[in-house]
């Protein structure tokens, strides 16, 4: 068994405690046609679905494999391109706070890009820029979430002083 299958197997395992747990929940006097369970029980369908294509994946791609030691050094190779996608998020929750949202989401999108192999130019400025600018208009401006705004306003505010 490799790694995948057991993910998958894993997943299935989760999906029938899901679904198990979905199906209890109880109906209210407001509950429609589908029920409060409805859409949990279709993530739960999902998920069990996912999971045994992954299964079956697994099988049918470790049938086909050539060598242990290609697939040895690619899920290497995975697990260090993981690492590095989770230290660009770890950079993110420490910098969000002093730089705030748009700045922050900015510095993502610019590092993501060149770690996947992307050039510092002025192009990706301005793809960072109007990411930044889009993500913070959708969920500050459309959705009123609100996101950290860093140390900026505090700067300004002492501007003006």
């Amino acid at each position: 068994m490799n790694r995948h299958f057991v993910a998958g197997f894993l997943g299935l395992l989760l999906a029938m405690g899901y679904y198990a747990m979905a199906a209890n929940i109880q109906n209210s006097q407001l509950a429609d046609e589908v029920g409060p369970g409805g859409l949990p029980k279709i993530y739960g369908i999902l998920l069990a679905c996912f999971s045994i294509l992954l299964m079956v994946r697994a099988r049918t791609s470790s049938a086909k494999a050539g060598g242990k030691i290609r697939a040895a050094s690619e899920e290497f190779f995975a697990a260090k391109r993981g690492l590095g996608i989770l230290v660009i998020g770890i950079g993110y929750i420490l910098l969000v706070p002093f730089l705030g949202y748009p700045l922050s989401i900015a510095a993502v999108i610019a590092t993501a890009s060149l770690y996947n192999g992307g050039h510092i130019s002025l192009r990706l400025a301005a793809i960072a820029a109007l990411g930044a600018f889009g993500l913070w208009f959708v969920f500050v401006f459309l959705l009123h979430i609100g996101q950290p705004a860093g140390i900026w306003p505090d700067l300004i505010e002492g501007l003006h002083r």
